[in-house]
């Protein structure tokens, strides 16, 4: 098991290109025969297939790399990493807002702005959000998980960066260039089924060099004494040098409140488009459900191996080697041929498929939202899809100085989180309060991105110029993310007090269209009752399923980890508690779901 490259693992790595490269000319011909059918597949894929497919835009080389170095440099309680960042936040815009999303059959979710607020605020946020999402949030995305990706395969088999490009690049953009979004959304379930295969490979083959959990957890105690009970412990500790719980609760209020009231996020920008592009409202919700379940799934097998691996080589934890190298390092040592060609493939997978994700999502924001909407307006189909595959070509070029430029990959996440998190309490505003208006919308995106500024570069800055007083400004991220949001949300809440709300046709119309939910000052010709106008109890009641989802979650994670390090007992309760948390969050969701399906057809305007 020393990571040599025998004709089996050349042999696995051709035939799923040659896989890879059979579908995109399978999907070509649906494809091309329009702009809905390449970027949103027809509109007709059930939801668990777009969470699966959200799931591998998500879960890609960077959470091997990012998420095992955090994972080795930490312990058992790296699941609250992307537990806390992406577990309530999933629940609750699925079970709030995914059906009213996809109510609305916009092409691009960017179109919402256009409905719900005046023409210039819509015109401002529209290219605002079209500019960043395409040239900033899709490129650093993509870029990360090229960088991962030559993270895995550079210890595995010695490839430069520039080797490693060369395997992924080409092939990504040949398959999504012919086979559109359908072509994606197949090769995704293709690709996270090879990268879960590929993840319990590691997994039990770590597991075999120790000989069981029992020995595993021994080896760590007798390793590192007190510093191993914090590293079997599944709970941040209060004081920690890389996650304390402070951390994680700067990740679960900072992405969970305002989530899911867009679907275009900086943090994760291609939700809309899973949303958008699914056959019915309510598949839209099982879409979230999906994503959220296999992601945490996959993140747990990859972290699980990452935090043994401090007990093969405590130079990791040490942080004398780069730490995001230590998944690679495990896929070499670990894994014999054929295994090992299985990984790479799985690997190469992973990264095509969020290659491919957003070179299609990001291709069609430029093409519909810029070129489209203030360029070139009455062209045809053709014309747009192929400006539409053209930029992704810029995307590409765009990623490629995100991979030369980016060394950490986890500082770019943070910087993501920290952007988007300032805004998102506004975006539940503009569903669900009357009063909320294209200047307090206005205030959110800038005013964010200022104290952003402010907050986080000023103080950089300072310190780069020779002030050394500047380091009282630096304060831990967590914080930064908490007081960036809190000042974000005082400044637009101000704005909203002291302006006027948009105008009554504007308002009527957005209610006739969407049927939100909130609290709705309109005319009563609208069609709305009174009891309709405030509707604050299903939010109430959506917010407590999306917890009971969020909560069986977290225990299905941990039970498992538990398991991993040899808590039987625990990890057995566990589990049986998030099947019984997750029979009465069927239920509920169910029950919850009839009951806005039938306040949306009684209310039916349009379809």
């Amino acid at each position: 098991m020393n990571g040599v490259w025998t004709n089996i693992d050349f042999l696995i790595i051709l035939v799923y290109f040659i896989l890879m490269l059979g579908l995109s000319f399978w999907f070509k011909k649906f494809a091309s025969t329009g702009m809905e059918n390449f970027f949103l597949g027809g509109r007709r894929t059930p939801g668990w297939i777009n969470g699966i497919s959200y799931t591998s835009a998500l879960v890609s080389p960077d959470a091997a790399t990012a998420y095992g170095g955090l994972a080795v440099a930490t312990g058992a309680f790296i699941s609250w990493w992307y537990l806390s960042r992406f577990g309530l936040a999933m629940f609750l815009a699925g079970v709030l807002f995914a059906m009213f999303w996809r109510r609305l059959k916009l092409f691009t979710s960017l179109e919402f702005y256009d409905l719900r607020f005046s023409s210039k605020v819509a015109n401002t946020m529209r290219i605002w959000i079209a500019v960043r999402t395409s040239f900033i949030a899709i490129p650093a995305w993509t870029g990360i998980t090229l960088l991962a990706a030559y993270k895995i395969l550079g210890p595995a088999f010695g490839l430069t960066i520039f080797q490693t490009l060369i395997l992924v690049i080409p092939v990504s953009f040949i398959y999504v260039f012919f086979s559109g979004y359908r072509g994606v959304v197949v090769s995704n379930v293709i690709q996270m089924s090879i990268f879960l295969v590929g993840t319990i490979v590691v997994a039990v083959f770590t597991m075999k060099y120790f000989g069981s959990a029992v020995e595993m957890t021994a080896t760590i105690n007798r390793m590192y004494g007190d510093i191993g009970k914090e590293i079997l412990q599944l709970v941040p500790p209060a004081k920690h040098e890389i996650f304390p719980s402070m951390a994680a609760l700067a990740w679960l209020i900072g992405q969970s409140i305002g989530y899911g009231g867009d679907v275009a996020p900086i943090g994760g920008a291609m939700e809309g488009h899973r949303i958008l592009s699914t056959r019915s409202t309510r598949e839209a919700v099982y879409m979230y459900v999906s994503a959220a379940l296999s992601m945490f799934l996959l993140l747990l097998l990859v972290t699980l191996p990452c935090i043994s691996a401090a007990a093969i080589w405590p130079e990791f934890r040490d942080g004398a080697v780069d730490r995001e190298l230590v998944y690679g390092k495990l896929m070499k040592e670990m894994l014999p041929s054929g295994a090992l060609g299985l990984l790479i493939a799985a690997m190469l997978a992973a990264t095509m498929s969020v290659v491919s994700d957003n070179l299609n999502f990001g291709g069609q924001i430029m093409v519909s939202d810029i070129y489209r909407r203030w360029f070139v307006r009455d062209k045809t189909e053709k014309h747009y899809l192929i400006i539409g595959k053209a930029a992704m070509l810029i995307i590409v070029f765009l990623s490629l100085l995100v991979v030369f430029k980016v060394k950490f990959i986890v500082d770019v996440a943070i910087f993501m989180l920290q952007i988007s998190a300032a805004e998102l309490p506004a975006n539940w505003a503009q569903w669900w309060w009357w009063r909320f208006n294209g200047k307090a919308r206005l205030a959110a995106s800038f005013g964010g991105f200022i104290f952003f500024i402010l907050i986080v570069l000023v103080p950089k800055l300072l310190l780069l110029l020779g002030w050394e007083w500047a380091h009282i400004l630096i304060v831990p991220w967590w914080w930064q993310t908490l007081i960036i949001m809190l000042l974000t949300t005082i400044l637009w809440v101000m704005v909203v007090l002291f302006t006027k709300p948009e105008s009554e046709g504007k308002l009527t119309a957005f209610y006739q269209k969407a049927l939100p939910l909130g609290w709705w000052k309109i005319k009563v010709s609208s069609g709305a009752t009174d009891a309709e106008r405030i509707n604050i109890k299903p939010i109430i009641y959506g917010i407590l399923i999306a917890i009971l989802g969020f909560t069986a979650t977290c225990c299905v994670i941990l039970g498992l980890s538990d398991l991993w390090f040899a808590n039987f007992l625990e990890g057995g309760i566990l589990l049986g508690i998030s099947a019984l948390l997750f029979i009465a969050f069927k239920i509920f969701l169910k029950h919850y779901l009839d009951g806005l399906e039938k306040r949306l057809n009684k209310n039916q305007i349009i379809e």
